[in-house]
């Protein structure tokens, strides 16, 4: 690694730790629950630039899907401010979101100079997974309106699907990348409304509920699209499926009414 390269993990990682210690404060008495949403649009304010500085080759600024995982951690983060719970616990999940900061944008900075490993598909696979499960227990938890969470999954479901198809495997063209990612988006959405309306679920199950769905239905969508298709990844993913009907059954309960 170069010196330039070990001068830019040293600013994304800088940029990371103004970001734990800014998030930390939502847990403060200085800022009131209904202010943890603006405070965390504040957070994106510090992060995108940061990363538009970071990531930027000569061939120009990077794409959208870059700042994507930043966006959805950082409601996440915001949301769970306002959960009743110990305050290590907070810490500790603070401390996850800025360690996916420096993880996503570092392996972006590899991306992007052709210089990425097969291991950090996982990385990225790893850092998205778990806050759209933060995000989705947020969504799912914080008392919304019906139409408002079911925007907020979509959005979540599409952002996170449009950043796979754009930033991992065989990179898909920007919008047959956002075509498919509505489809995943759509069937994800629709499940969240069936369980609402005629099922009833736990908000934890849920989201992990949520998060298996995209996966699957995200997956079968790429290999199909990329005609990789094969025995083991249709074993793969009927793992992940028969595993979702057992979540589906083990955690349903009658609904109220």
């Amino acid at each position: 690694m170069d010196i330039s390269e070990r001068r830019d993990g040293r600013f994304l990682v800088f940029v990371a730790v103004v970001l734990v210690a800014l998030t930390l404060g939502l847990k403060s008495e200085l800022v009131a629950p209904t202010q943890v949403w603006a405070f965390g649009a504040g957070l994106l304010v510090l992060a995108f630039p940061a990363l538009l500085g970071y990531l930027r080759t000569d061939e120009g600024a990077p794409s959208v899907e870059s700042f994507i995982p930043v966006a959805i951690g950082a409601v996440a983060v915001a949301g769970l401010s306002t959960f009743p719970m110990d305050w290590w616990k907070f810490d500790a999940m603070v401390a996850l979101f800025g360690l996916g900061f420096v993880l996503s944008g570092w392996l972006d900075h590899r991306r992007l100079r052709e210089r990425e490993k097969p291991g950090h598909v996982v990385l990225q696979e790893t850092v998205m997974i778990l806050a759209m499960a933060a995000a989705f227990l947020v969504v799912l938890t914080v008392a919304l309106p019906l139409p408002v969470r079911l925007g907020w999954i979509f959005a979540i479901s599409l952002l996170a699907t449009y950043r796979s198809f754009r930033s991992l495997g065989r990179v898909m063209p920007p919008r047959r990348a956002f075509l498919f990612s509505v489809f995943v988006a759509q069937l994800v959405t629709f499940f969240s409304w069936a369980s609402t309306v005629y099922l009833s679920y736990q908000e934890g199950p849920m989201a992990a509920i949520l998060v298996f769905l995209w996966y699957v239905n995200r997956g079968i969508i790429r290999h199909t699209v990329e005609e990789t298709m094969s025995r083991n990844v249709v074993i793969e993913y009927g793992s992940f499926v028969i595993l979702l009907g057992y979540l589906v059954y083990a955690s349903y309960t009658p609904h109220p009414g």
